[in-house]
């Protein structure tokens, strides 16, 4: 039976939440920004942990998280390359068709026309040149595109986006002074926040993928920074895979056209992924 462990707000010592082996990895890599800013125990044990002393004595739930992930993703490239193998068979038999079809259409034109100039008279001293025989070529099989890409940015490589003064988070936080905001997003809020985003993630999906993109599939990995009055200020995709792509485009363009909850800080930076 696996461990438990509970996170708990570093200052306020108040409980998160609750998370068992693999989720208690994934909370610490999708929050390793503020990681700082949380205490931990194991479940049914009073003794709270700093982050490092944390990290080092169950150090080995993070390597065995991290060869988990190595081994999905190698099982999944290899699963491509089978897959790509196999219609590279299947298509094998359509151009050896070709091939002998245009075989025995050679034969067949160079026979007409041997009948033919055999059945003129031919001049003794003058020569009949025959015209050469051109072999049809299958085409070659034109390679699928990858994902569309544009020119980089500077948007895609480090935060730019300028987020609300001081002045205008705290008439947010005024207007709204019966909810009981957190200082920071919790990593339940968060998931509530990002689950808003799973039908903007199939339509893009969708949409890039009837425009000709392939290859979309793959574990997403994003960089989140959102204001205290809940706008998001930027999303950076830090794989090269998705980075500068319009497919990421599409899917940045959703994540900040809706807000999150406020929380009662300046700004939150967080790390997050999607599994396509």
């Amino acid at each position: 039976m696996g461990m438990y462990f509970r996170v708990y707000h570093r200052r306020s010592r108040q409980p998160l939440a609750t998370y068992d082996e693999r989720q208690i990895v994934d909370f610490c890599m999708g929050n390793k920004d503020s990681i700082g800013n949380y205490s931990f125990s194991v479940a049914g044990s009073q003794e709270l942990m700093e982050w490092e002393v944390f990290a080092v004595k169950y150090s080995h739930l993070f390597v065995q998280r991290a060869k988990m992930r190595e081994q999905a993703e190698r099982k999944e490239i290899e699963t491509t390359a089978i897959q790509e193998e196999i219609r590279e068979k299947n298509k094998k038999p359509l151009y050896l068709l070709v091939g002998v079809a245009g075989f025995v259409l050679l034969i067949v034109v160079g026979g007409i026309i041997l009948r033919v100039v055999l059945s003129k008279p031919q001049p003794v001293s003058a020569e009949t040149p025959s015209a050469p025989v051109v072999t049809p070529t299958p085409e070659a099989p034109k390679p699928a595109p990858a994902i569309a890409k544009r020119d980089r940015r500077p948007s895609d490589e480090s935060f730019v986006g300028k987020g609300p003064d001081e002045k205008a988070l705290a008439a947010v936080w005024d207007s709204n002074k019966k909810k009981k905001w957190g200082p920071v997003l919790t990593p339940v809020e968060i998931k509530e926040e990002m689950d808003k985003y799973l039908p903007s993630l199939e339509k893009c999906f969708t949409e890039r993928a009837k425009a000709g993109d392939r290859g979309l599939k793959g574990t997403i990995n994003m960089k989140i920074r959102v204001a205290g009055d809940g706008s998001v200020l930027d999303v950076l995709f830090t794989d090269e895979k998705y980075k500068a792509t319009l497919f990421a485009d599409c899917l940045a363009d959703e994540i900040k056209s809706k807000k999150f909850r406020p929380f009662r800080s300046k700004e939150q930076v967080f790390s997050y992924y999607f599994d396509l």
